[in-house]
């Protein structure tokens, strides 16, 4: 990883992130073995419009690249839309040797992950994340995947990305909602390994870190710590027998949210603000099954819920409209790839910097969790 200049490679993957992140992209891309390699890009349109520009400024010689772009949003990530791109890439006439560049956010990473990882049995893929998101999360670990109908992350691969670029000058094309979101996995990594990263978030607030400029050392510093974090984690555990799931904080519960809501015109939660939800009903939870102390439940939980509170209304409007229940919540929770034998498992907190895993929870306990979302909205 580097930061002005360092490089680290872990698990194979070479991660680069600070102001020279694109340059080293050119300058691999100059390299022997990339030199006479196919070039493919995929991106969105809204990352085409925004972000390729200053990548092909930096990396002239992708002005040729060929070029996928798929819509914005979960609904692109599909294995409709994996089809789709293997048959332009069979077009393109793109061989074993070929390189996949994964320009955009979440999305983009999962599904252009999940094409280099089925495409001929496997081709090598770069992503350059553009979104907070991204960075922070769906770019690192070489985890892949696509959404079954409304069911997230169902089909996947564990395929590493031959390098990683982060170039944060990215972060000023972001609108504050996707700024937001991508907070939320900054502050799941402080609250499940960095407790002086949480001091650090709670000293400065949440809408003063959201109001900062992205240019700013203090941006610099939170991207960097997610990542180093993340990585550490994946290394040990790459596909995520134990330890990894220590990074599915929030995103049980999460990830119902998420999918409940996704053909809700104008009501969908965005990846990031459905992990923060499901953060405080598992802080509850936690509260119930693993010893976390009430003092440091309310503080996480009084602290997301001021951050999200725009969120955690729309969730209990879609709930009193009967959009959504929590009965149903409840059940979409048996989707969940963490499960096991039929059972839903979680992971907790024990305090800060110390989660819990594999702790099953009974759905009357999550049923209260749930509703404890509300109880100061």
């Amino acid at each position: 990883m580097i930061l002005s200049g360092r490089v680290v490679t872990i698990s194979r993957t070479r991660i680069h992130l600070g102001l020279n992140a694109l340059k080293d992209l050119r300058k691999l891309l100059a390299s022997h073995d990339y030199r006479a390699s196919r070039v493919i890009i995929l991106t969105d349109t809204n990352t085409a419009k925004h972000c390729l520009p200053r990548l092909v400024s930096i990396c002239p010689e992708l002005d040729s690249a060929s070029m996928f772009e798929i819509d914005p949003g979960e609904a692109s990530k599909s294995l409709a839309a994996a089809e789709k791109i293997w048959i332009e890439l069979l077009l393109a006439r793109a061989d074993r040797q070929s390189v996949l560049i994964n320009l955009g956010g979440g999305v983009v990473s999962d599904l252009g992950g999940f094409v280099a990882a089925g495409y001929k049995r496997g081709i090598r893929y770069i992503n350059v994340p553009t979104s907070l998101m991204g960075m922070a999360d769906a770019s690192i670990g070489g985890k892949t995947g696509v959404n079954l109908g409304q069911l997230k992350n169902q089909a996947g691969f564990f395929y590493l990305p031959f390098a990683v670029f982060i170039d944060t000058a990215f972060l000023k094309t972001l609108s504050e909602a996707h700024l937001r979101s991508g907070f939320a996995e900054i502050m799941k990594s402080a609250l499940i390994g960095d407790p002086v990263l949480w001091r650090r978030i709670l000293k400065h607030g949440a809408e003063a870190i959201l109001a900062a400029d992205t240019s700013e050392k203090l941006w610099q510093d939170l991207v960097f710590k997610t990542v180093t974090f993340k990585n550490k984690i994946a290394c040990q555990d790459f596909t995520e027998k134990k330890l990894r799931k220590i990074l599915n904080f929030g995103h049980t519960i999460g990830h119902a949210l998420e999918s409940l809501t996704l053909g809700l015109e104008n009501r969908a939660l965005l990846h990031g603000d459905a992990v923060a939800l499901g953060m405080i009903a598992e802080t509850r939870l936690s509260q119930m099954k693993t010893g976390l102390s009430e003092t440091e439940a309310e503080v996480i939980a009084s602290f997301l819920q001021s951050a999200w509170a725009a969120q955690v209304l729309m969730l209990k409007d879609m709930i009193v409209r009967g959009d959504i229940s929590i009965e149903r919540i409840s059940n979409m929770l048996f989707n969940d790839k963490k499960n096991k034998d039929g059972r839903i498992h979680f992971t907790l907190l024990k305090e800060i910097g110390k989660p819990a895993l594999n702790i099953q929870s009974r759905p009357d306990e999550i049923a209260v969790s749930l509703k404890r979302l509300f109880e100061s909205s």
